[in-house]
Order: C-alpha cells, then sequence, then structure tokens
C-alpha cells in the first residue's frame, strides 16, 4: 500500500533557524536560504550564481530589512562572503538541500 507524500507536513518540519548577521552595528535575520520561495528559481542561476543573482537572493532573503542594508557601505568581497556564511548556516549549497529534514 502507497502513502502519498505530504509536502505541507515536510516543509514544516524542515523549518530551520533563521540566519542572523550584523552590518554596521545593525542586526538582520533571513530565513535559511533553502526556505526562500521556489519562485526565486526563475530569477537565478543556482549552479553558477552570478553578482547579480547573489543580490537577488539577498534581497530576497532580507526582505523588508533590504533598504537598510543597501544603505549601508560595504565591500563586494563582504557581500560573497555573507552569501557563503548564509548557505553554510544551512548546511548545503541552494539548490542542494537535502531531501529529509533533520532529526
Amino acid at each position: 500500500m502507497s502513502t502519498t507524500f505530504n509536502l505541507d507536513v515536510w516543509v514544516r518540519e524542515a523549518k530551520r533557524e533563521p540566519f542572523r548577521f550584523t552590518l554596521a552595528d545593525h542586526e538582520y535575520s533571513m530565513p535559511a536560504a533553502g526556505e526562500l520561495d521556489k519562485a526565486i528559481l526563475s530569477k537565478v542561476n543556482l549552479s553558477s550564481p552570478s553578482a547579480a543573482d547573489i543580490e537577488t537572493l539577498l534581497k530576497a532573503g532580507l526582505n523588508s530589512q533590504w533598504a537598510r542594508f543597501n544603505e549601508e557601505p560595504a565591500p563586494i568581497a563582504a557581500l560573497g562572503e555573507l552569501f557563503r556564511q548564509w548557505q553554510a548556516h544551512e548546511g548545503a549549497p541552494l539548490g542542494e538541500h537535502s531531501a529529509s529534514a533533520d532529526s
């Protein structure tokens, strides 16, 4: 007898702690990278993200915090490191999220 896979349950159980970081003494919070809505897939190249792709992903992750974050000066290399740390927080690169939740 087969059972129906319930994706809603998987999404609820796979929730991870938000990724937090500071810039210019302000704390920001983003969902785990793999929790971004699937609509982002049509806007970025996850296999080999460009600078514009990284900005699009960070903008999506920061959501309403983007405007404040974007006002602060930061070197481009820092954005790349922020992106790497955000991916590492989840434990898997974007696009390679584990198929099962941690126990």
